[in-house]
């Protein structure tokens, strides 16, 4: 993927070039006014560059000037384009201050994450890069790639959205359950989702049954994949940046610790070069008198394995870029190794189907478990209930807050938890809710402070649900 400028006598005619030079669906980043003109910031495969009618191709850093024409027996003209090397943010900038970048090589042209194979972005980077410019490389592609997914989703579900707009005027919804109705839009609720929930409940004469309805039905369709095994042997933690692998990983293993001994536990931290990552595990494995271990490249990682075979639980924290490739190099290696899939409980419905179902594909597995983090911080964990609904057989192991405490840790979480909390954050916004499930599903909104105290929230909503 690279950045193009574009300049017109104005945004229409930007746009049209735009969209006539990429396509329909071009990503646009940016547009300003430079020198009288109006400059769009494109960001583009450079597979979607196409010569106009007379055989040429626009040079987006000087668009009054063409190219040569294309023709078969010469090499096709390419653009030029950002330094590869640099980061997303450099990138953007030098488009945006309208400097001429370095030639970038062949290679480091084509976004490897958005290509049909999706190969290993080492393989096209430049092998004279170090190891952190490397990764900030690697790292800038994916965080493109993310975008570019994010954006796509957005238009679909604004067209699915504008579909079904029609169907629900016309439907005949209870005036009692309309509240529901619009705390369901106002909490984000997926379009397809959405309008299931409200076929389901627009007949309702009062929101306690539609709540007690849209539960149900959302509990009655998670599939689940059994339940998990022990927690034992070699198990590795995958899932994006920021999902809080660590924390959790470090979490298993004081609960493993406590109910062994902390000579069981190992602890690895496998190719993650993230400046004080090191240092933050063994911070976390001081605290609980765990052994840690740091594996640069797989060679590392096999010998630790080898050494720590007799150890009760050994856990592999993995870094959130090139996850797809860690995850390969791990089961190649290990083939007993457990999976564990860790997302934030407010996952975007592109995270979600990238990690519980694309990056399983492309790694040709199968996630063992799904941990679920950041608890607290979700209002809106719709778009995880909506995949776990459709697609997801994998079994829920475990759930913790967004806190730095490690004993915040549920094991053995329910989806029918998770939907206890999604319906909860309803709540806020419905009037004139006083039953004994709407109280308890207010302290379900709460955030939670400690493993125990959401448990107690989780069986407050049991009993009034058993009373009603």
């Amino acid at each position: 993927m690279e950045l193009k400028r574009i300049l017109a006598r104005d945004t229409r005619s930007a746009t049209e070039r735009a969209m006539s030079l990429y396509g329909p669906d071009v990503l646009i980043i940016a547009n300003h006014r430079v020198g009288g003109q109006t400059e769009l910031v494109v960001a583009v495969e450079l597979a979607s560059a196409q010569p106009d009618a007379n055989g040429h191709v626009f040079d987006s850093d000087n668009p009054f000037a063409k190219a040569a024409p294309v023709v078969a027996s010469t090499p096709t003209y390419r653009e030029p384009t950002l330094e590869a090397s640099a980061s997303f943010g450099d990138q953007l900038g030098q488009a945006l201050r309208g400097k001429e970048p370095a030639p970038a090589p062949s290679a480091l042209r084509h976004d490897p994450l958005l290509n049909a194979g999706r190969q290993d972005p080492l393989l096209s980077a430049d092998p004279l890069l170090q190891p952190e410019a490397l990764r900030d490389q690697v790292r800038s592609q994916e965080i493109v790639a993310f975008v570019v997914e994010e954006l796509a989703a957005l238009r679909r579900e604004f067209r699915v959205s504008q579909q079904t707009a029609e169907w629900q005027s016309s439907q005949p919804i209870a005036s009692a359950v309309q509240p529901l109705v619009q705390a369901m839009h106002q909490a984000d609720v997926p379009v397809g989702l959405r309008t299931l929930l409200i076929d389901a409940v627009k007949d309702h004469k009062s929101v306690q049954e539609a709540l007690q309805s849209i539960r149900e039905l959302l509990t009655s369709s998670l599939q689940r994949g059994g339940a998990p095994g022990a927690f034992e042997g070699v198990h590795a933690m995958a899932g994006p940046s920021g999902a809080g692998k660590t924390l959790m990983a470090a979490r298993l293993a004081l609960h493993t610790a406590i109910n062994a001994s902390p000579d069981q536990v190992a602890f690895i931290s496998f190719h993650d070069a993230r400046i004080g990552a090191w240092s933050q595990t063994q911070m976390l494995c001081a605290q609980m008198g765990v052994d840690c271990f740091r594996a640069p490249d797989v060679a590392t990682l096999s010998l630790l394995l080898t050494e720590l075979s007799q150890r009760k639980l050994v856990l592999i924290d993995t870094p959130g870029v090139q996850m797809i490739e860690r995850v390969k190099e791990i089961k190649k290696l290990h083939p007993q190794t457990i999976m564990h899939a860790v997302l934030p409980a407010d996952a975007s419905a592109v995270s979600v189907q990238r990690i519980l179902k694309d990056a399983a594909q492309q790694a040709d597995m199968e996630w063992d478990s799904l941990m679920i983090s950041k608890l607290d911080e979700s209002s809106t964990p719709w778009a995880l209930l909506q995949f776990m609904c459709n697609e997801a057989d994998v079994p829920v192991l475990s759930a913790a807050s967004g806190s730095e405490r490690l004993t915040d840790l549920v094991m053995g979480f329910t989806p029918a938890q998770l939907v206890n909390l999604a319906v909860s954050h309803l709540m806020p916004v419905l009037p004139n809710m006083a039953s004994p499930m709407a109280s308890s599903l207010a302290n379900a909104a709460v955030g939670l402070s400690d493993a125990t105290a959401f448990n107690a929230r989780a069986m407050t909503f049991n009993t009034a649900q058993a009373r009603s």
